[in-house]
């Protein structure tokens, strides 16, 4: 039983290593890539909105948008309402990417969940799922 956490660190670490590798003709890795998904979902938003929807630092958020400029895949521009804010926007080539991205993340899955039923899947997402309200109550 206390094997658990330890198959999951490894799994964690694994499913980064191999995606990674896979997203590295984008010059990017999972987390960037996740990021450009959910720019691509809420095209517009603020850095701050963002950092909200990930549950990250201000400042964390900023150094991953400005590596994501570098590489021309999104842009900010100045809030005509309330210039102190920048709105983030995902560029053509941003777009392009997240395709790629998707596409390599659901292979990803597909091969990682591979021999699993309906029902073992349901079953271990309820697990997982009682795990963290689990974790929650502490």
């Amino acid at each position: 039983m206390k094997n658990i956490g330890m198959y999951l660190r490894n799994i964690t670490q694994a499913e980064y290593h191999k995606v990674d590798k896979r997203l590295e003709k984008y010059n990017l890795v999972k987390g960037q890539a996740s990021l450009l998904s959910l720019i691509k979902k809420n095209d517009g938003a603020t850095q701050n909105e963002l950092a909200a929807l990930l549950n990250v630092k201000y400042s964390s958020m900023s150094e991953r948008l400005y590596k994501l400029e570098i590489m021309g895949y999104i842009r900010k521009a100045i809030d005509e309402e309330n210039q102190k804010y920048k709105r983030i926007f995902i560029t053509t080539e941003g777009k392009k990417a997240v395709i790629q991205c998707n596409r390599i993340l659901n292979e990803f899955e597909e091969s990682l969940y591979k021999g699993f039923t309906k029902k073992e899947m349901k079953q271990l997402e309820d697990s997982l799922e009682k795990m963290m309200r689990n974790i929650e109550k502490m």
